[in-house]
């Protein structure tokens, strides 16, 4: 009996993605105007099916307004459920939703403000092939073979993490709002367990002494290790966190600002593993009929976190006052609309956004203007893979007006990126035997090599076994090229 061997070739990617519009209303307690808009979003999976993920989610909705000549935070959610269709969604997957606000606005309607966020959610999720391929034909049946390498998917798992931090702040009287986000900036698989290392990066908006804003950027490192079962030391692991609930309070007898945050961290591993598989057969005596098939595997690198930065103006328009100085920076943002591998560089396009808070002293008056700043660069990172998954997180945008009309910004942005490459592979499944060949007429058949011709090659062109090509010719394997070789054959 031939032997046969399984592979399963596994590759972690976004299979699938949808966009949901969420509103939400709200009366706020006087007249206000608003300022800026920020959204954060949550979802999770609720029901799986062929071709139909179904999620529910929650919007957080902060408005930051101006009302009676001071500025206040007002805070609203919004549960929505929605679905994504796609053909490669499979029942019973485990899948990582990643929602994005791509876009929110808000507008004051008879007094209620009415907030409106577009979330774009991707679906990621681990799929394969699996295929079973001959590793050693029956007797009689010569084979070539060749080394494959393939990434198999032995461990996913999904903790929730609470990081916690408390800083010293002074002059401040309360807090307005805040905005963690989390960023992975390792992950090591170990026995059992992935090792994630991170930061969750929090912009506290916050009101002072003189009844102005501002904002305080917070880092909290955390290291976390992950429960894993079958992961192993060696192994690529991936790993995501998202923040899904946030909070910042101030003790202000203390001027000491405490925060807290939850975050779900999902981690994948990945084992690399061989087979030493059939990719073609012959038979010196008989007809043969051979089953084929073919599955791409793909090779991963381990995941990397790398921070760059991205500059622009905006300028102020005519009908807005000028700024004077600028008071916070909310609802940034980042997407990354393509990434691609150029030159062994990774080269990424996106938009980064937000909205920034001003005051103009001659007029006494607080405004805001939202920006977009458009790029397109390579990043610090050199490869030899061939695909790239990126994201990307701001961490802190600085901006300083220039002559009262012009804002320069620069914003920090830290972008996860997930390298692989892949290759199609075909090899043979099964084999069965057919009628005898029929012998040719000659006792002699010459065979001219061709450059680089195996001896496995040749043996097939000479219907012998690569035993019987090497006892009747001198010539060794890989041929140069126009090596008469010859087989007696006989009758």
């Amino acid at each position: 009996m031939p032997e046969i061997i399984n592979i399963k070739s596994d590759e972690f990617k976004r299979i699938a993605g949808g966009q949901a519009v969420v509103e939400a209303r709200q009366q706020p307690e006087r007249e206000c105007r608003i300022l800026s808009v920020s959204a954060t979003a949550v979802t999770t999976p609720a029901e799986i099916f062929a071709g139909e993920i179904r999620y529910v989610g929650k919007v957080t909705f902060d408005c930051i307004v101006l009302a009676d000549g001071a500025i206040e935070c007002l805070t609203t959610v919004s549960e929505f459920s929605d679905k994504i269709t796609a053909q490669e969604i499979k029942a019973g997957m485990n899948v990582t939703l990643v929602p994005e606000v791509i876009n929110t606005e808000a507008s004051v309607e008879g007094g209620i403000i009415k907030t409106v966020a577009v979330i774009d959610t991707a679906a990621l999720c681990a799929v394969g092939e699996e295929r079973a391929c001959m590793a050693e034909p029956d007797d009689g049946i010569y084979a070539d073979r060749r080394e494959i390498e393939y990434m198999t998917v032995c461990s996913e798992q999904s903790e929730t993490v609470y990081v916690t931090d408390s800083v010293s702040v002074s002059k401040m009287t309360d807090v307005l709002c805040a905005f963690p986000k989390a960023v992975i900036t390792g992950a090591e698989a170990g026995d059992g367990e992935v090792k994630v290392t991170g930061a969750v990066y929090t912009n506290v908006v916050m009101r002072t002494e003189d009844d102005t804003v501002t904002s305080v950027k917070v880092v909290t490192p955390f290291v976390k290790s992950i429960s894993a079962l079958g992961a192993r030391e060696g192994n690529t692991a991936f790993a995501s966190a998202a923040v899904t609930d946030g909070t910042a309070t101030l003790a202000a007898e203390e001027n000491r600002l405490e925060l807290s945050s939850t975050v779900t961290v999902n981690v994948t591993v990945l084992e690399s593993k061989t087979a030493n598989a059939v990719t073609d057969v012959f038979c010196s005596d008989n007809e043969i009929e051979q089953t084929t098939s073919a599955v791409v595997c793909q090779s991963v690198e381990p995941q990397i976190t790398v921070a760059d930065t991205v500059d622009g103006q905006i300028p102020i328009p005519d009908d807005k006052p000028a700024a004077d100085n600028v008071l916070c920076v909310t609802g940034t943002f980042c997407t990354v609309s393509d990434a691609k591998i150029e030159d062994k560089r990774v080269v990424t396009e996106g938009l980064i956004g937000g909205d920034i808070v001003y005051y103009n002293a001659e007029k006494n008056v607080y405004d805001t203007l939202a920006f977009r700043l458009p790029f397109s660069m390579p990043l610090a990172v050199h490869t030899d893979a061939q695909n790239v998954y990126a994201t990307a997180a701001v961490t802190d945008v600085s901006v300083r007006v220039r002559r009262e009309s012009v804002f320069d910004i620069k914003a920090e942005v830290m972008f996860t990126l997930r390298l692989s490459s892949e290759c199609e592979c075909t090899f043979v499944e099964s084999v069965k035997l057919g009628e005898p060949l029929a012998r040719p007429d000659a006792t002699v058949i010459v065979h001219i090599a061709k450059p680089g011709e195996t001896l496995w090659q040749a043996a097939k062109a000479l219907c012998c076994s690569p035993e019987s090509v090497e006892r009747q010719n001198e010539a060794t394997a890989p041929y140069n090229g126009g090596e008469r070789l010859i087989n007696f054959c006989g009758k």
